[in-house]
């Protein structure tokens, strides 16, 4: 049984389209493609499970960063501080 499906909007049935459009709080145009995705619930982690994913997840983000040469550490840390220096950033 699929997770995700697709349809042009002219192929949905009447009522269908009409919920559609409902939810989106606007009329579909009948060359729009709809599609509809369906997912399972996991348990969301508890106690010290909760921290370890966040580190290990932190760890994956930095080992990525690193060995795409993306964003390397420094110039994120320095960018916001450049910023304010300028005199450019706003208050919230």
């Amino acid at each position: 049984m699929p997770n995700v499906l697709i349809y042009k909007a002219r192929s949905l049935k009447p009522q269908t389209r009409a919920a559609v459009e409902a939810e989106l709080g606007r009329v579909l145009k009948d060359d729009e493609d709809v599609s509809i995705m369906a997912f399972g619930t996991e348990e969301a982690l508890t106690g010290g499970a909760r921290p370890r994913a966040a580190q290990k997840l932190e760890g994956n983000f930095r080992g990525n960063d690193k060995s795409s040469g993306a964003h390397p550490e420094p110039s994120i840390e320095a960018a916001p501080s450049a910023t304010r220096r300028r005199g450019s950033a706003r208050p919230l």
